[in-house]
């Protein structure tokens, strides 16, 4: 979780940016710059377009789509200036091999206070802003190694091992509550069923917040993002800061409680380590739950809205668990849920040839270097079997995430189980991305249709005069491989014996998803034939009808 400086960000009025139905960004005659601002620093086109791509970037309405956007600065450079009148540079890192050396150059730091007071001057006044921001994630030197010693041995690989048990038994009861969501038949929210509680409960468990807590804070933090982006609107800042300060408020009652009556957990741990220093404590328990919720909670409605964008990957971690690890690496790659992470140069330093002087800004765009040709190979096709690229989505250098293993460990753990218990799962909708969303992407709702294998075997429910019994004879089984094919059938039509050996469900499983209107179906007799293409949508294959 980071935030940039850009002084004119808050005075941004508008922009007009064209996209082509085909991804394509389309070039633009007018741009309107923020008051008090030139854009003569730089009047090459290269550098015009620059600013134009960025100012639809930073927006307060979040951009459903941002790599084509991404891909083009790529094409105008490595290290692309972006220049304004009467602020300081700033820096466009977009590939791989520069957004790494930058994270992990020593001349290079994250923001300063002094940073802060020009984008968000209020800052100071607003407790959570006020705890976030002075936390170790903006700490250098011998304070931030100080910080960070002290919550390693929480967060190390062999602690989130041992939690590996724990986390997993949180699933099967929030797989339940998104199934008991959907008995009505409307679309149920993913990230207000599964994402939010899920995320809330695995960081919450680890720093020992009784659950109904966790995801009480859970809510507000994920309200509260707005404070970490460039330029959100002034109603998303005042949403941001009152949610945060229940955030705050609840971590300061939580530090209390245990002073009087310690634990055996990290809160226990943090207060007696940080003594009297009440104000270190409680940014470090903020940034602790803000970090270790946000990005995880993130990252199962992207990589959720990835498999489901690509049936084909869902039928392959749902039949081979196994790339579970890489599934999950995969998708922070193509969907990193911290897009851009901001530093500041303290001395002149040189990336890609471009000389960069002290006191620039530089934004690395981790979303764009995750897409980058030079680190694989088709880069914008997600694949679950791709081997790890090694990849920014949570940093580098000496302010790596320390939570990295555990987010990595929960989501492995989540999607095989998601996607088996749910293997008819649809979109039902575009979703809704958080906003702004330039630092911080995910979802703020990503409603679906839920049809769990088995769950409408048994009803009381008749069809049409079909005759249940006579159809299945064991509903709890899956069919048996379909017989052969009937030459006078059209091959692009499959029986319900052939669809339901496909999905391995019931056959009264798919005679209700026809009934409902889930799956499309010509009426033959006492049974229906099934379009191939509807029925490779549904178990994410190219299929044929069987022949001889």
């Amino acid at each position: 979780m980071r935030v940039c400086s850009l002084p004119w960000a808050r005075q941004m009025t508008s922009v007009r940016v064209r996209t082509h139905p085909n991804g394509d960004v389309a070039p633009v005659t007018a741009l309107t710059l923020p008051a008090g601002l030139s854009g003569n620093a730089d009047s090459s086109p290269g550098s015009a377009e620059a600013k134009r791509l960025f100012l639809r970037l930073v927006r307060p309405r979040p951009e459903g789509n941002p790599y084509p956007l991404y891909a083009r600065l790529r094409e105008l450079g490595p290290v692309v200036p972006v220049h304004f009148t009467g602020a300081a540079p700033r820096y466009l890192i977009t590939t791989f091999a520069e957004c790494s050396s930058m994270l992990r150059d020593d001349a290079v730091r994250p923001l300063s206070e002094e940073h802060f007071d020009e984008t968000y001057p209020a800052w100071r006044r607003q407790v959570f802003a006020h705890s976030l921001l002075r936390s170790m994630a903006f700490r250098s030197g011998a304070d931030h190694r100080f910080d960070r010693a002290m919550l390693a041995k929480h967060f190390s690989p062999r602690s989130t091992a041992a939690r590996r048990e724990e986390i997993a038994k949180l699933i099967p009861p929030l797989l339940d509550r998104l199934e008991r969501g959907a008995t009505s038949g409307e679309p149920v929210d993913v990230e207000r069923e599964l994402a939010v509680p899920y995320s809330a409960l695995v960081i919450g468990r680890l720093m020992g917040i009784p659950d109904v807590q966790a995801m009480r804070i859970g809510w507000a933090t994920r309200q509260s993002g707005p404070t970490l982006e460039l330029a959100p609107s002034p109603a998303q800042r005042q949403r941001a800061a009152e949610a945060g300060e229940q955030v705050w408020h609840e971590m300061s009652a939580l530090a209390a409680e245990r002073r009087l009556r310690p634990r055996d957990d990290l809160i226990t741990d943090l207060v007696s380590q940080y003594g009297p220093d009440h104000e270190r404590l409680i940014s470090s328990l903020v940034l602790l739950f803000s970090a270790g919720f946000d990005s995880p909670a993130s990252l199962i409605g992207l990589g959720l809205r990835l498999f489901l964008d690509n049936p084909e990957q869902a039928r392959l971690l749902r039949e081979n668990p196994q790339y579970a690890d890489t599934a999950i690496e995969e998708i922070l790659r193509c969907e990193p849920p911290v897009q851009v992470m901001f530093r500041v140069a303290i001395r002149e330093i040189t990336l890609a040839g471009v000389t960069i002087p002290p006191g620039s800004v530089l934004l690395g765009l981790v979303a764009s270097a995750s897409r980058d040709p030079a680190l694989v190979a088709d880069p914008d096709r997600f694949d679950v079997t791709r081997a790890p690229s090694g990849g920014l989505s949570f940093g580098g250098g000496a302010h790596y995430c320390l939570g990295a293993h555990l987010a990595r460990l929960s989501g492995s753990l989540l999607f095989p189980k998601l996607l088996r218990r749910f293997p008819l799962m649809q979109p039902a909708g575009a979703g809704a991305y958080r906003a702004p969303g330039l630092a911080l992407r995910g979802f703020e709702r990503l409603p679906v249709t839920v049809l769990p294998r088995g769950a409408l075997i048994r009803s009381d429910v008749r069809i049409g005069g079909l005759d249940e019994a006579a159809i299945d004879d064991d509903p709890t089984q899956p069919e048996a491989a379909p017989r052969r094919h009937d030459p006078r059938r059209p091959m692009n039509l499959l029986t319900v014996t052939e669809v339901a050996a496909m999905l391995r469900v019931s056959k009264m499983t798919i005679y209700r998803m026809v009934h409902v209107g889930r799956l499309p179906a010509r009426r033959v007799g006492q049974s229906y034939r099934i379009p191939a293409e509807a029925a490779a949508a549904l178990c994410g294959v190219p299929v044929r009808n069987q022949a001889g």
